[in-house]
């Protein structure tokens, strides 16, 4: 028995262990023979302890006669990893010596081996023929093929780089960067009060300190500081190209009016939809410009990819016999 000192990272390992398939002799989902006694507790069945054929120069330990593979330790030290570096924690590989105050291997074959025996009991105890762990695993088999689908035809539908850059060409007016401007704003009641504040702006007195002391409006606190904006057109165009642009757009009244405006001038009042009056001064522009391929590499091979991997799914759904049944759906339980 190794110390219990030993094992205090056991369960997070244990976590790992769980998170896959490790430490089956074969995958879960394989059909199983149904015919014959059920073997004792603890112990494989026969077609449990041959159904994976591992080498002898691959095992790592053998477990009432299933074995344990350099491959499954791989899998599992690989999650380990993940599991680490989720938690921003820098990874270190594993030591293959037995430590007393740190994880090692040794740490992590424990938890495989006694994954395979929890395994083994529960098959001989007949819990793999419960209908309610038999529909789990069949929604567990369901996603993993799934996911191993959309990660084989991600590896087949990879463009090249010339497919990439052939239709940077032929869409290069889709990889403009809009003209932007950041804008400060003012925000009065009564046409009167914006005409007073713009009159006082004009005559020198800074813009940001008018805002904080007569805007009622957003930004305030800030000077009347409202950041960058698009053009409304452009945010949906950006938008609907999947870019997600955290840019805001003016009312369509003011837009062309804050668009017009020179660096440091400030606008005429604009009644906005909410019928107050708007004074803005534009801060900071920048003109638009044509995104170089190279910028733009990545985005188009993964558009590219995703596409392909979609019309193969199309190709699916296009030849499947798909019965729905959505008058059941209320009975769904949440």
């Amino acid at each position: 028995m190794r110390d219990a000192s030993r094992r205090w990272l056991s369960p997070i390992v244990g976590i790992v262990v769980s998170l896959g398939v490790f430490g089956c002799d074969r995958w879960p989902w394989e059909p199983r023979a149904e015919s014959g006694p059920a073997p004792a507790a603890g112990q494989p069945s026969a077609q449990a302890a041959g159904a994976l054929t591992v080498p002898a120069h691959q095992r790592v330990a053998m477990v009432n006669q299933v074995p344990i593979s350099t491959a499954e330790m791989e899998l599992a030290t690989e999650e380990l990893k993940r599991l680490v570096q989720s938690f921003q924690q820098t990874w270190e590989p594993l030591p293959a010596d037995e430590r007393a105050d740190a994880l090692d291997l040794h740490d992590v074959l424990d938890n495989l081996v006694d994954a395979e025996l929890k395994a083994q009991d529960a098959r001989a105890r007949g819990l793999d023929r419960h209908a309610e762990l038999q529909q789990r695993l069949r929604y567990l088999t369901r996603n993993f093929y799934a996911q191993e689908w959309d990660r084989w035809q991600r590896e087949r539908a990879a463009p090249t780089d010339e497919a990439v850059q052939q239709f940077y060409e032929q869409n290069k007016a889709a990889f403009v960067e809009p003209e932007r401007i950041r804008a400060r704003q003012l925000v009065t009641k009564t046409l009167a009060e914006a005409e007073a504040a713009r009159a006082r702006a004009v005559q020198g007195e800074p813009f940001p300190s008018l805002a904080r002391e007569l805007s009622v409006g957003a930004g305030k606190e800030n000077g009347g500081d409202v950041g960058w904006h698009l053009r409304a057109l452009d945010k949906e165009r950006l938008t609907l190209m999947g870019a997600a642009p955290t840019d805001e757009a003016f009312f369509p009244q003011l837009e062309p009016v804050a668009f017009a405006l020179e660096v440091g001038q400030a606008s005429q009042p604009v009644k906005g939809p909410d019928s107050q009056f708007y004074v803005v001064q534009l801060e900071e522009r920048q003109a638009s410009r044509q995104q170089p391929e190279v910028d733009v590499h990545d985005a188009i091979k993964e558009l590219l990819t995703v596409q392909s991997v979609q019309q193969q799914l199309e190709a699916l759904r296009a030849k499947a016999n798909v019965e729905r049944f959505p008058e059941r759906l209320e009975g769904i339980r949440q």
